[in-house]
C-alpha cells in the first residue's frame, strides 16, 4: 500500500514538472511570435506557479488527510508507538533473565550437597550393618 501511495506522489510530481515545462514552452513561443511582451510572458508563468503552489499545498493537505484516515480505519500501529513496545519488551526480558539467573544462584546455595550426605549415611549404614 506504501508503494502505491509513493507511485502516486511521483506521478503527480512528474505531471507537475511536465505542465510547467508546457506552459513555459507555450509563453515562450507567444513571447517569439510578439503575440505577448516578455513581461506578461513572465506575470502569465509566475501566476501559474503561484496558483500551482496554492493547489499543492491543499492537495498534500488532502493527501495527508486521507492517509490519516486509512491508517486509523486500518488501525495501524505508529512506529513511535511500536519503538516504545519493543524497547519496554526488551527490558522487561533482561530483568526476566536476571531474576531467573538470581533465583538459580539461591537455589544452588540452599540446596545441601547430596553427595556429601548420601556418603556419609552409607558409610554408617555399612558400619551399622557390620556391627550387627
Amino acid at each position: 500500500m506504501e508503494e502505491t501511495l509513493k507511485k502516486l506522489v511521483y506521478a503527480g510530481v512528474g505531471l507537475a514538472a511536465q505542465a510547467t515545462e508546457k506552459i513555459e514552452e507555450t509563453v515562450n513561443e507567444l513571447v517569439k511570435k510578439g503575440k505577448i511582451s516578455d513581461k506578461e510572458g513572465k506575470k502569465i508563468v509566475d501566476d501559474f506557479f503561484k496558483k500551482s503552489e496554492k493547489k499543492k499545498d491543499s492537495y498534500e493537505s488532502k493527501f495527508k488527510s486521507a492517509i490519516k484516515d486509512v491508517t486509523e480505519k486500518f488501525e495501524y500501529v505508529k512506529k513511535a508507538d511500536y519503538d516504545k513496545l519493543a524497547k519496554r519488551i526488551s527490558e522487561l526480558e533482561k530483568a526476566m533473565k536476571k531474576t531467573s539467573a538470581t533465583k538459580k544462584t539461591a537455589a544452588k546455595k540452599s540446596t545441601p550437597k547430596t553427595s556429601t550426605t548420601t556418603s556419609t549415611a552409607a558409610k554408617q549404614a555399612v558400619k551399622d550393618a557390620i556391627k550387627g
